[in-house]
């Protein structure tokens, strides 16, 4: 603010100055019935001359200091938007590294899980990932999160992050205890089965299908994957078992000669060890 008012000031100087010079002077121009006075043309001139002179003078150096303090006044300027501009950010800066309320906070990831839900069904996985990760930067146990990014690697054949994000979870979800949330628990493992699927690791697929339906015995659609990856490895012990649940829990299934007929052409041999 200081340095605002040094042109100021150098101005307001210079103009008092040339002005005490004209006031000073101002007896030796004064003219009293100037046209009853001998020369009177001659000092009308002389004192015009002299106060267009001052005149002058006083111009001169208003524009000599502009001219001068422009310099400065620019670069007091461009000093004076910076620090505006660094104080701007700081506050931003500050603002966004408050902590948020546990209120706000669980609003918010509900907000950015809708987000990610409509950004996975446009197919805009890259964007959707970089929101799981600012969710998860928030609150890193986070199972939605952790559901959403194993859909979207296996959406990107990226089936290894895809095992490893299934992996943690169900980590996550046996740590909480399969009771609190079974269904959830039992999907984690027909996730992590038809990921082990897709990399043509069958028996691990086979292992993770099992362990779902112990969870729940008489869902259809765990039951159906049993039995399909069952046919697969044409193990028609398991196979036969499987499709006698599955008849039971889902009656109306129309596909169920189809599958029959599947499990009486596989040959009677022992079928391979399940996966560990």
């Amino acid at each position: 603010m200081i340095l605002y008012l040094i042109p100021a000031v150098l101005i307001v100087l210079s103009v008092i100055a040339l002005g005490y010079v004209v006031i000073k002077n101002l007896p030796k121009l004064k003219i009293i019935n100037v046209e009853s006075m001998p020369k009177e043309k001659e000092t009308k001139v002389r004192n015009r001359i002299m106060l267009d002179r001052l005149s002058r003078k006083l111009i001169s150096v208003k524009k000599t200091s502009q001219k001068l303090a422009a310099p400065m006044v620019k670069k007091v300027s461009i000093k004076a938007n910076k620090f505006y501009q660094r104080m701007i950010d700081l506050e931003k800066k500050t603002l966004e590294n408050q902590p948020l309320k546990k209120i706000d906070v669980t609003q918010k990831i509900n907000d950015d899980l809708a987000v990610i839900e409509k950004l996975i069904s446009e197919k805009n996985y890259d964007q959707a990932e970089e929101m799981c990760i600012d969710i998860l930067r928030l609150d890193e146990k986070n199972l939605d999160v952790y559901e959403h990014m194993s859909e979207i690697y296996i959406a990107q054949r990226d089936y290894k992050k895809a095992r490893e994000t299934s992996r943690f979870l169900l980590k996550l979800l046996q740590k909480h205890g399969a009771e609190t949330d079974k269904h959830r628990l039992a999907n984690c493992f027909t996730n992590l089965g038809g990921i082990y699927q897709l990399e043509n690791r069958n028996t691990f697929a086979l292992t993770n299908y099992q362990k779902a339906v112990e969870l729940e015995p008489n869902n259809p659609r765990f039951l159906d994957l049993l039995l399909k990856i069952s046919i697969i490895l044409k193990n028609k012990n398991l196979a036969s078992q499987v499709f006698n649940t599955l008849k039971e829990a889902d009656p109306d299934n129309q596909k169920l000669p189809e599958i029959k007929d599947e499990i009486d052409n596989i040959a009677d041999q022992p079928a391979p060890p399940a996966g560990q």
